[in-house]
């Protein structure tokens, strides 16, 4: 299989995925199965940040107001 076709298959499985279908495993190739562990790994980590994100959002406003308060109070 040339490098054209593994990347057909590794994106396909990806595809799969993110459509939540159990993507194609017998690959055939143990590179393509770590780099879709790693897809998987990275999109679990991107939607937990993603989830956190609005918490931290929230405190970032919340530290912000509280300086120009602060320095409002100092003038």
């Amino acid at each position: 299989m040339n490098e054209e076709q593994r990347a057909k298959r590794l994106s396909d499985a990806i595809d799969a995925w993110f459509q939540g279908r159990e993507p194609e495993l017998d690959l055939g190739d143990e590179d393509l199965i770590e780099l879709l562990r790693i897809a998987q790994l990275r999109h679990r980590a991107g939607q937990a940040h993603a989830d956190m994100a609005s918490a931290s959002q929230e405190l970032v406003w919340r530290v912000l107001k509280a300086r120009m308060a602060a320095r409002q109070m100092k003038r």
